[in-house]
């Protein structure tokens, strides 16, 4: 044994800190945590789970040059560490290094080759959840990459998403959604990646045919943007069932069931400004004459251009 070896002492106190650091992590004390999977760190500096802790706790910060580095940290003291892998590759693509992107996903097994360039792996949909702490909206989403999302519903304005951002997500599926007779894990968004150059408008429409709003869909799609009917496929679940499978236990109606009785519907739509907007309702309404507009507003103005 060398002057730099741990003893069998360090070995017991790396493994207590750790065990501390963890109880206290997730108890909600970060502070104290991180200070107890350091001291860890420093008891058997080739041990890497207490680099896996630091790296996890900085990436629930958000604070991603720590959460890279520690995540480093871990692989170079187990290079087959997974979930350090995993947290590398979402660091590195907060903070746009496609290098160390593409380094980690290789790192997991992915088939995905080396580079600087930002990586378009195409990993299908999934629904994942906004302000996964607050309201937990899931919309589905288009898959960019293992941390990368675009949105592809109408959010509800209230969620500050829209139509087409591109959301961070972490790796941990996190309950379930089903789509015919599929179903998908949902991931939880960690942040905005890059805002959408699309507005949210609302408009509360009449019409005495709910299934005509599949035309205003489609034509919403020409100009691609979206519309969505809110009134029909929001659903307002509980917490232990949007953490789970919402439809394997108790039912939760979708906003229809309490409409009035003027078939009065609430409308989303994404468009990249008004006037687009209003080409989209002006078009529908003149197909469907016996429908009409009552309300329409700017609900949530369009991001910066990406």
């Amino acid at each position: 044994m060398t002057a730099s070896d741990p003893t069998a002492y360090d070995l017991r106190r790396a493994r207590v800190l750790l065990a501390l650091a963890e109880r206290r992590h997730w108890r909600g004390d970060a502070d104290a945590a991180l200070r107890d999977y350091r001291r860890s760190a420093a008891a058997d500096p080739g041990w890497a789970p207490p680099w896996f802790g630091i790296g996890l706790l900085h990436k629930e910060r958000g604070e991603w040059p720590q959460a890279l580095q520690a995540n480093r940290a871990a692989l170079e003291r187990r290079d087959a560490h997974e979930g350090a892998a995993w947290n590398l590759g979402i660091a590195a693509t907060a903070l746009r290094d496609w290098s160390a992107a593409r380094e980690a996903w290789q790192r997991f097994g992915m088939n995905v080759e080396a580079g600087d360039g930002e990586p378009d792996m195409n990993c299908g949909r999934a629904p994942v959840r906004l302000d996964p702490h607050g309201r937990g909206e899931v919309v589905w989403c288009d898959r960019l990459d293992p941390a990368r999302a675009r949105i592809r519903n109408v959010p509800l304005p209230d969620s500050g998403h829209r139509y087409a951002d591109i959301v961070l997500n972490d790796g941990a599926p996190n309950g379930t959604r089903r789509s015919g007779d599929r179903e998908y894990s949902v991931f939880d968004a960690l942040e905005l990646w890059q805002a959408s150059p699309y507005a949210t408008f609302e408009a509360w429409i009449e019409t005495p045919d709910a299934d005509s709003l599949d035309a205003l869909v489609e034509r919403a799609h020409r100009d691609d943007g979206q519309a969505e009917d809110w009134t029909g496929s929001v659903r307002h679940i509980c917490r232990a069932c949007s953490l789970g499978d919402p439809d394997a236990g108790h039912d939760h109606p979708p906003l229809d069931q309490d409409a009035d009785g003027h078939g009065a519907r609430w409308i989303g739509l994404a468009a990249r400004d008004e006037a687009g907007a209003r080409a989209m309702l002006d078009d529908w309404l003149h197909a469907h004459p016996a429908a009409r507009l009552l309300e329409f507003r700017l609900a949530l103005a369009a991001g910066a251009e990406g």
